[in-house]
Protein backbone atom coordinates (compact mmCIF):
# COMPACT_ATOMS: atom_id res chain seq x y z
CA UNK A 1 0.00 0.00 0.00
CA UNK A 2 0.98 3.18 -0.89
CA UNK A 3 0.22 6.10 1.27
CA UNK A 4 0.58 9.33 -1.41
CA UNK A 5 -2.13 11.69 -0.52
CA UNK A 6 -2.40 13.71 2.56
CA UNK A 7 -5.33 12.61 3.59
CA UNK A 8 -4.54 8.64 3.88
CA UNK A 9 -1.95 9.32 6.56
CA UNK A 10 -3.57 11.76 8.45
CA UNK A 11 -6.92 9.84 8.93
CA UNK A 12 -5.25 7.20 10.69
CA UNK A 13 -3.41 8.90 13.13
CA UNK A 14 -6.41 11.72 13.72
CA UNK A 15 -8.70 8.74 13.98
CA UNK A 16 -6.48 6.60 16.85
CA UNK A 17 -5.77 10.04 18.75
CA UNK A 18 -9.68 10.49 18.72
CA UNK A 19 -9.95 6.76 20.04
CA UNK A 20 -7.40 7.21 22.81
CA UNK A 21 -9.35 10.43 23.98
CA UNK A 22 -12.41 8.53 24.14
CA UNK A 23 -10.72 5.83 25.91
CA UNK A 24 -9.38 8.26 28.17
CA UNK A 25 -12.44 10.26 28.40
CA UNK A 26 -14.54 7.60 29.41
CA UNK A 27 -12.16 5.88 31.72
CA UNK A 28 -12.33 6.68 35.75
CA UNK A 29 -9.13 8.53 36.10
CA UNK A 30 -9.07 10.49 32.55
CA UNK A 31 -6.34 12.05 31.13
CA UNK A 32 -4.75 12.57 34.72
CA UNK A 33 -3.72 8.59 34.54
CA UNK A 34 -0.61 10.33 31.73
CA UNK A 35 0.91 12.33 34.45
CA UNK A 36 0.07 9.56 37.55
CA UNK A 37 1.95 7.06 35.51
CA UNK A 38 4.46 8.97 34.25
CA UNK A 39 5.33 11.59 36.54
CA UNK A 40 4.41 9.91 40.01
CA UNK A 41 5.98 6.99 41.49
CA UNK A 42 2.86 3.94 40.47
CA UNK A 43 1.69 2.62 43.88
CA UNK A 44 -1.99 1.65 45.18
CA UNK A 45 -4.94 1.08 43.35
CA UNK A 46 -4.75 4.54 41.79
CA UNK A 47 -1.44 3.96 39.68
CA UNK A 48 -3.35 0.31 39.04
CA UNK A 49 -6.66 2.08 37.31
CA UNK A 50 -4.30 4.65 35.54
CA UNK A 51 -2.32 2.15 33.88
CA UNK A 52 -5.28 0.19 33.06
CA UNK A 53 -6.47 3.18 31.66
CA UNK A 54 -3.21 4.05 29.37
CA UNK A 55 -3.43 0.57 28.40
CA UNK A 56 -6.35 0.27 27.08
CA UNK A 57 -6.60 3.57 25.19
CA UNK A 58 -3.19 2.85 23.96
CA UNK A 59 -3.94 -0.81 22.53
CA UNK A 60 -7.78 0.29 21.22
CA UNK A 61 -5.72 3.39 19.85
CA UNK A 62 -3.34 1.23 17.82
CA UNK A 63 -6.27 -1.31 16.54
CA UNK A 64 -8.29 1.62 15.20
CA UNK A 65 -4.41 2.71 13.42
CA UNK A 66 -4.34 -0.58 11.82
CA UNK A 67 -7.91 -0.69 10.59
CA UNK A 68 -7.61 2.72 9.67
CA UNK A 69 -4.64 2.23 7.76
CA UNK A 70 -5.45 -0.15 5.77
CA UNK A 71 -9.14 1.12 5.00
CA UNK A 72 -7.25 4.22 3.67
CA UNK A 73 -4.68 2.15 1.94
CA UNK A 74 -7.31 0.44 -0.19
CA UNK A 75 -9.29 3.72 -0.54
CA UNK A 76 -6.63 4.98 -2.17
CA UNK A 77 -5.79 2.06 -4.36
CA UNK A 78 -9.47 2.00 -5.73
CA UNK A 79 -8.80 6.00 -6.24
CA UNK A 80 -5.61 5.35 -8.03
CA UNK A 81 -7.10 3.27 -10.29
CA UNK A 82 -10.28 4.80 -10.76
CA UNK A 83 -8.12 8.05 -12.17
CA UNK A 84 -5.99 5.36 -14.39
CA UNK A 85 -9.38 4.13 -16.39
Amino acid sequence: MRFDAAWSWVVPLAGAAAVFAFVLLTTPPGFSAISDVIFVPPRGPVADAAAYALGAAASLALIALLVLAAACGLVALFVRRWKQD
